[in-house]
């Protein structure tokens, strides 16, 4: 019996040492892992990107933020958020802080008094609700990574897969230790950056002007006349980038670029054509029209069948005669309009960064346009023939340009982390499209249709010259009322005596070039006077 018990005792006594070995063991291997600061809780407050510029070095993301506390679970730390925050918000922290827990609130705008046991980060939304340019900027996934748009092209160098955070020293329980420091972490971690030809004002303006004009779906581009550089370029309608699959069947597409898209150009087009005829020595010509004329067994109208009567080309454009261009495009040929028109930029695509390319649209061969009739509809810009804004940019840069362009582009450098430049724009020689002669008559012509013509409600303000061309395009669609929808353009450079920008316009479902895109040139153009006090 006593040797039982004995052995019962030698039994229970070896447990219990061990028992208390283990603890020792814990106890100390504890402390030394928080002494070499093994034993954290983190905080992430938002992840770290690189930064997309525009020519100003301005932000164009990351520029909205929300004061994030990060707080230790004490008495000091509670009562300054007391100060900020709302009963229920503040008992609510109270139960976790009273579980030893660190906590992390967004405050909003709002500010507190720094101590030892909070600390305010700012977290920057990558978006803004206004975000500018969003569609060429493009957006992120959920692990931030790009998707489209410019995000998407320099991803390896804007994505660091870092985030700022806070760091609280634990024991091995998890318990925030007192007397300890809260570690902010990456708070000036270096990151490459993006900058772009476009103006923070400028694509403001544009933008400000498109929704003013209830251009629902649509665009408009800006282009540096002197430079190719693009100022401004807008896609309507908008997208919410927190909510990108709402998006996804939406009949309107508002995730789809339309500056990028090639669509019918209409009377636009009537500008290559009629620089094509004095680059081929028609200087002078004249034109009866009497509301339509037949080609190849169609009958082909002016709009609303309106009888011009006598005109030359000046007073054609004014008016956007059908029939007149009809005619002219017959005595200069397919031919030369289509060497024209490919010197001025069309049927060409526009690389603006890797994946993001402005399409070619269709530029009709000669064996397309064999036909009368079919050179009848390519003479103001129906039929197959499609262009895209920075196409009709360039045309217009070219008539602006003494003839002369230069390609539109939007990247103009990249550096990385360290600063490094790794891609920047190279000025090349600018492409001559036509005869500085050509560009000046053209000029003159385009001027008296915003001053004479049916654009004149594209005016500027203060006597300050502008020239262009509105244009109302078939698309072959119909609504269910059996109504046709148009494509509604207007494409013009200011100021017409010293040109600096081009501006192009399109409305999808829209009435007319006049009424619609008109008024959107000169809100855009009277806004750029002001920003850069042109006279």
């Amino acid at each position: 019996m006593n040797k039982r018990l004995i052995a019962v005792f030698t039994a229970f006594a070896l447990a219990f040492g061990c028992i208390c070995l283990r603890l020792y063991t814990l106890a100390t291997g504890g402390a030394d892992m928080v002494a070499s600061g093994n034993h954290s809780f983190t905080v992430e407050i938002g992840a770290i990107r690189g930064d997309i510029l525009d020519r100003n070095g301005e932000k164009l993301v990351s520029t909205d933020f929300e004061n994030i506390v990060a707080a230790k679970p004490t008495y000091k730390a509670l009562t300054e958020l007391e100060k900020v925050l709302d009963s229920q918000t503040c008992a609510d922290l109270e139960k976790r802080m009273q579980k030893g827990n660190a906590v992390s609130v967004n405050i909003g705008k709002l500010e507190i008094e720094q101590n030892s046991d909070a600390v305010t980060l700012k977290k920057y939304n990558r978006y803004s609700e206004n975000q500018l340019a969003q569609h060429i900027i493009g957006y992120l996934d959920g692990e931030g990574k790009g998707v489209s748009g410019l995000e998407k092209s320099f991803d390896s160098l804007l994505y660091t897969g870092k985030s700022l955070s806070a760091s609280f020293a634990t024991d091995v329980y998890g318990r925030i230790l007192s007397g300890t420091r809260i570690e902010i972490k990456n708070s000036t971690f270096k990151t490459a950056s993006v900058t772009l030809t476009l103006d923070t004002q400028i694509q403001q303006a544009v933008e400000n002007a498109l929704d003013i004009s209830d251009v629902e779906r649509g665009g408009a581009v800006v282009v540096d006349i002197e430079t190719g550089a693009i100022r401004a370029i807008a896609s309507r309608p908008d997208f919410d980038t927190q909510n990108i699959s709402d998006y996804l069947d939406n009949t309107d597409a508002p995730l789809f670029d339309r500056t990028l898209n090639a669509y019918s150009v209409g009377s636009v087009f009537k500008v290559a054509v009629t620089a094509a005829a004095l680059e081929n020595g028609i200087n002078e010509f004249y034109y009866n029209c009497t509301g339509s004329c037949e080609v190849d067994g169609v009958t082909f109208s002016c709009n609303n069948k309106t009888v011009h009567g006598e005109l030359n080309m000046q007073k054609a454009l004014e008016c956007s005669c059908n029939t007149f261009f009809i005619e002219l495009a017959s005595k200069v040929g397919a031919d030369k309009i289509l060497e024209t028109a490919s010197l001025m930029g069309f049927g060409q695509e526009i690389t603006l960064a890797d994946g993001i390319v402005s399409k070619s649209g269709v530029l009709p061969t000669s064996e397309k346009l064999s036909s009368s009739g079919a050179l009848a509809n390519f003479s103001f810009g129906q039929g197959g023939f499609t262009a895209t804004m920075l196409q009709l940019s360039t045309m217009m840069s070219a008539v602006a340009g003494e003839g002369r362009y230069n390609k539109p582009y939007i990247i103009e450098k990249v550096t990385d982390a360290d600063g490094n430049t790794v891609q920047s724009h190279e000025s090349q020689y600018p492409v001559t499209a036509i005869r500085e002669t050509t560009a000046q008559r053209l000029t003159k012509m385009l001027t008296s249709v915003v001053e004479n013509g049916n654009a004149v409600k594209a005016k500027l303000k203060n006597g300050i010259s502008a020239a262009g061309k509105t244009a109302t395009a078939q698309t072959g669609t119909f609504l269910k009322n059996g109504v046709e929808k148009y494509n509604t353009w207007f494409a013009g450079f200011f100021p017409a005596d010293n040109p600096r920008y081009t501006v192009v316009i399109l409305k999808e479902g829209g009435a007319s070039g006049a009424v619609d895109c008109a008024p959107v040139f000169k809100r855009i153009a009277d806004k750029i006077i002001d920003l850069e006090k042109i006279s």
